[in-house]
């Protein structure tokens, strides 16, 4: 991952750093595993995927947001994520939980600006996880 240095030698991250390296947290968090319930899907490419829409720039590189889904569950069968309505509540009750949830909707309803500065900061709190 190449770091754009400015000129008091602070990285300046772009939006495709920070989400490459959310999503490497997310992955290895998970093993490398497909975290749906009972999966077993033997396959070793795995994806993060955002349980809230990375739309939501609060949470947009939270790790709490993430979840590691092979192929099928994050796209392509019928208890896929991006098709399947109950996904969310099948995540909650069995790998998550409550408490997640309610400090994922705390985090989602605030309000911040997704400018560069606050992209340097998820990056440089992400690299202290990836550390």
């Amino acid at each position: 991952m190449k770091r754009k240095k400015k000129e008091d030698g602070h990285v300046s991250a772009s939006d495709n750093m920070v989400m490459q390296l959310w999503s490497n947290i997310v992955r290895e968090r998970a093993g490398f595993k497909c975290e749906y319930p009972g999966c077993k899907v033997n396959y070793t490419r795995v994806n993060a995927h955002h349980f809230y829409s990375r739309v939501l720039h609060s949470i947009r590189y939270d790790p709490a947001n993430g979840i590691c889904l092979c192929h099928v569950h994050h796209t392509h069968g019928p208890e896929a994520a991006h098709s399947d309505p109950f996904f969310g509540d099948k995540i909650v009750s069995t790998v998550r939980d409550e408490a997640w949830l309610a400090n994922l909707i705390r985090a989602r309803n605030h309000k911040v600006k997704n400018n560069q500065e606050y992209k340097n900061t998820w990056y440089q709190k992400l690299l202290t996880w990836w550390d």
